[in-house]
């Protein structure tokens, strides 16, 4: 809270920045630990000839720290007046530190920026354009790690950013080029077939002419990157452009130049990226070619290709499925052998000062007392966190084929999960979940069949199933304690995938402490909460969101899922410390979180939670909707819904307060980006249930008028049956204000049943048949 350091500390920064010959943008992936971690010693990479840091990037990886630890409210404002002032300079100088800071701080500030995208993204895109190539290259960054770290409100300037993404592809300026190649990559990532559509033919063929045109490997492998991008945002869009992308990337495939490895392996990605999009039966012609390429990666000593094969034996499972199986038997046992290699050795400090360990990188640590130095071989780490992650994917998609190599993968997962490296116990924590579903496809069918609730019956888990889930249910329950909040988080998640996958006699072994570890995680009191040194300074008003904390929320709805009416006795634990996070002092990603946790609550344990609908549900449920972010407004509109379905008749008497709380919703403009639509898709089904519940209780000749304006859905496509449901019991009823907006319910009918509605077939032909009832 020290306002004069804070101010003389960012003048520096910026200072630093501007004076700097050096590029802006190259030390944003010098400067970001992430990029460091991923890209050092690769193109890109942005060193001084001793090695060490450059002024820039010394200045930016300051402010990114600082934009990831300081609370937003007291640094988001300070730096973003200080870009836009240089972005209006004479001084492309102070143009470049003003839009290159920006991007700086897009990872830590992700939440505030996401607020001001309207007032920021002018801003960046006159930069785009600016004169100065520095500044334009500054852009493309900037747009880049906006790109990665604002999502979703980021992708509704697409139709903004890919063209002036797709002129900067033509600039001048190298840098730029490859810099604006990192934009499409980081863009496309998330960007839904409509998006990227308009722009896809002219797209394609560019990257690759491109490609074909320029022996620089920087922008060589970052095109490929930006194909493989916009390869998963087309989906199977990207079909046509296959044969000749796949004939692109078998010439890069065969490379054997070690200088050229690390393209090779971009090319070994695009196509596993390829195949995500398009699909099993039109990527099988390059199936095996594309295997070749990735087991021969494993023949060289080459760390990087051995990552890049990884990544697409990854892929590659989750799309053909059973016809990898043929390959477990080879692969398996080779994943296996990496994963139990140690990455780190301990030696005599005086041992170890020859620099017989220059290769290594600058990752030693000295225990003072013992005098021992640990040396980490990171390439190995990450070798490593690969091969855990395609042990995972390959049991999660080959069935009961990957049931003989069960033993070996959960023996070395087990061991790996005891790993000192939070990456390592990262992966193991997210693939753990995956190992039961080869039991699930060999003793259940692919689908085990479990009442929720029901823990008196008999299991429906087989012996095999119910040994593998407690064996791995254990090892998360004591990951959910470590002090690593991305390791709690995966743990959680994985933990929330076999219970819901196997029902609740899978959560009995480990239940009582799974409860306890959830609740002190919820309490701020977990092993990883206890690290923070920040809250006696700046006070728990001023927390940042935990992007963790999610996770343990969305377990939380989960136990509801799966105990049903045994985890109501829990509520008066639960329910204040999630109350908690849904205080308006807290970020709109808390008070999001806490109101669709309660929602799920509500869905799941219905008139369970009738004890405390008017001190807990009801007020958290009516602040919300008047919320200012839309996620919190949508999740408030959805607990109200499932509320009054769960409760029923006891909560009529309220609805004319909750109509009225609800009323503001239906005034919000739905292309306002897709958080705004599902807003008003969630009050539709909202009112939807609220009609169902209780009609009686609803003015339908004032509010079907509102709802049906609203319709079809937008966005939430979730809530379909939910809100035709409801009209089709009204219209089977003939109920009369339903009959009196007899032409608004027909265009809804005739728009929701169309050729490109993304209602599902079923209810299509429902909605076709009321359709012709009301002709």
């Amino acid at each position: 809270r020290d306002v004069p350091l804070l101010t003389g500390l960012l003048e520096t920064i910026f200072n630093l920045i501007e004076n700097s010959d050096g590029s802006a943008a190259g030390a944003l992936f010098e400067s970001n630990p992430a990029w460091k971690e991923d890209f050092e010693g690769t193109e890109g990479y942005d060193e001084s000839e001793d090695g060490a840091t450059t002024e820039t990037g010394m200045a930016q990886g300051t402010l990114d720290m600082l934009a990831c630890e300081v609370p937003k409210k007291f640094i988001f404002e300070p730096v973003v007046s200080r870009c836009m002032s240089r972005l209006g300079s004479t001084d492309p100088k102070q143009r470049k530190a003003g839009i290159a800071c920006l991007g700086v701080i897009a990872e830590g500030c992700a939440e505030p920026l996401r607020e001001n995208l309207a007032q920021v993204m002018p801003h960046v895109f006159k930069a785009a354009g600016d004169s100065d190539a520095r500044v334009r290259e500054c852009a493309c960054f900037a747009l880049g790690q906006i790109s990665e770290h604002c999502q979703p409100e980021v992708l509704s300037y697409s139709s903004q950013i890919l063209p002036i993404v797709f002129a900067l592809l033509d600039d001048a300026n190298i840098a730029v080029q490859a810099t604006s190649c990192y934009v499409l990559e980081m863009f496309c990532e998330r960007l839904e077939p409509d998006g990227v559509r308009p722009l896809l033919d002219p797209l394609v063929k560019k990257l690759a002419s491109m490609l074909e045109a320029t022996n620089k490997r920087s922008v060589q492998e970052m095109t490929v990157a930006a194909l493989a991008a916009t390869a998963v945002a087309a989906e199977e869009e990207f079909a046509p452009y296959v044969p000749g992308v796949a004939n692109l990337m078998a010439k890069l495939m065969q490379l054997k130049d070690e200088k050229t490895f690390s393209l090779r392996g971009r090319a070994l990605e695009c196509m596993g990226h390829i195949a995500i999009a398009v699909g099993k039966d039109t990527f099988r012609p390059y199936f095996q070619s594309t295997m070749q390429c990735a087991c021969e990666g494993l023949t060289f000593e080459s760390t990087d290709l051995h990552e890049f094969a990884y990544a697409a034996f990854a892929n590659l499972s989750k799309v053909m499925g059973d016809e990898f199986s043929p390959v477990l038997q080879e692969l398996v046992p080779h994943l296996i052998t990496v994963i139990s290699q140690d990455e780190g050795q301990l030696e005599k400090a005086e041992e170890a000062q020859g620099n017989q360990f220059n290769a290594l990188d600058d990752s030693d640590e000295e225990d003072e007392e013992g005098g021992y130095v640990m040396h980490i071989r990171t390439a190995l780490l990450e070798s490593k966190k690969g091969a855990i992650t395609a042990i995972g994917e390959m049991a999660a998609h080959s069935g009961a084929a990957f049931v003989p190599f069960l033993g070996d993968a959960m023996t070395v997962l087990l061991k790996a999960a005891d790993n000192w490296h939070p990456l390592i116990k990262v992966e193991c924590a997210d693939a753990m979940a995956s190992l039961i579903v080869p039991c699930v496809a060999q003793d259940h069918g692919g689908e085990i069949k479990w009442e929720k609730g029901d823990i008196a019956g008999a299991s429906p888990l087989s012996a095999n199933t119910t040994q593998a889930v407690n064996v791995i249910m254990k090892a998360l329950v004591v990951l959910m304690q470590d002090d690593t909040k991305e390791v709690v988080g995966k743990a959680c998640e994985s933990i929330q995938s076999i219970i819901e996958l196997c029902g609740p006699h899978s959560f009995a072994s480990v239940a009582n402490e799974c409860l306890e570890n959830t609740y002190a995680l919820l309490a701020k009191e977990a092993p990883c909460q206890q690290l923070e040194d920040y809250g006696e300074e700046f006070g728990d008003e001023d927390d940042d969101h935990d992007a963790f904390m999610t996770s343990v929320c969305d377990l939380v709805g989960s136990f509801g899922r799966v105990m049903g009416h045994h985890f109501v006795q829990y509520l008066p634990k639960f329910l204040p410390p999630i109350c908690e996070y849904a205080k308006s002092s807290r970020p709109p990603s808390d008070r999001s979180m806490a109101v669709g946790c309660l929602g799920e609550l509500a869905q799941e344990l219905g008139a369970g939670i009738s004890e405390y609908w008017s001190n807990v549900f009801y007020p958290a449920a009516i602040a919300g909707l008047a919320d200012s972010d839309y996620s919190v407004r949508r999740n408030a509109a959805f607990c109200i819904g499932v509320s009054c379905e769960g409760l029923g008749e006891s909560v009529a008497s309220q609805y004319g307060t909750m109509l009225q709380a609800m009323s503001p919703l239906f005034g919000i403009d739905v292309n306002d980006g897709d958080t705004a639509a599902a807003c008003v898709d969630n009050a539709s089904a909202a009112v939807a249930r609220m009609i169902t519940t209780s009609p009686s209780s609803v003015p339908l000749a004032q509010v079907l008028p509102v709802v049906l304006k609203a319709l079809p859905l937008k966005n939430d496509m979730t809530e379909n049956e939910t809100v035709y449901n409801c009209l089709f019991g009204l219209l089977e009823k003939n109920q009369p204000d339903l009959i009196a907006n007899k032409l608004e319910l027909s265009r809804v009918f005739a728009e929701a049943a169309s050729e490109a509605s993304n209602v599902d077939d079923d209810l299509k032909e429902k909605l076709k048949l009321a359709l012709q009832s009301l002709h």
